[in-house]
């Protein structure tokens, strides 16, 4: 591991992260799902109404998915290491910054899920302090103000430069 390179390592590390806390959330989603009565019905609940059974299925699927892409990043990374090591190729700028793109996109899936679906569909009630789905928003909104997730558009511009071969040291990851 010491082999590969800084950058991609630490997009990983926040990809994992904000899975993780994803997967917390679906889990307390399902849960207000099957705590909270209807109004007009209270012996039934949201969970058994069809739009929250999909927004939580659709949740999972999109969860799985990108637990699927950090999985098989970091094995692309690991295998970049031990090339590196074993003298076949070096790990290159151009594969850390498409390695490093792959888990900033896995990362910004499970952002995109956490507030696009799961905390609006929660309820407000799940929106206030001391709820722990709010927690999960909360440490979610740190990882998106973090350096990393901005980093989006110029690793997308060095991935694109790499890719035909142009040089793409001179955009700047960090403004």
């Amino acid at each position: 591991m010491y082999a590969g390179r800084a950058p991609s390592f630490f997009h990983c590390e926040l990809a994992a992260i904000m899975i993780g806390i994803a997967y917390a959330a679906a889990d307390e989603y399902a849960r207000i799902l099957a705590a909270r009565p209807l109004i007009l019905e209270p012996d039934r609940t949201r969970a058994d109404l069809h739009d929250y059974q999909r927004n939580l299925g659709e949740s999972l699927g999109i969860i799985h998915t990108a637990h699927a892409a950090l999985q098989q990043t970091a094995q692309q990374w690991m295998e970049a290491c031990r090339r590196n090591v074993a003298g076949e190729a070096p790990f290159t700028v151009a594969e850390d910054n498409r390695l490093a793109l792959m888990f900033l996109h896995a990362g910004r899936m499970a952002w995109d899920l956490l507030q696009g679906t799961l905390i609006r569909t929660a309820g407000a009630r799940h929106a206030r302090d001391g709820e722990r789905m709010r927690r999960y928003f909360r440490d979610a909104s740190t990882y998106w103000t973090y350096i990393g997730p901005g980093m989006a558009e110029p690793l997308a511009r060095r991935v694109g430069c790499d890719r035909p071969g142009l040089p793409s040291g001179q955009i700047p990851l960090i403004p």
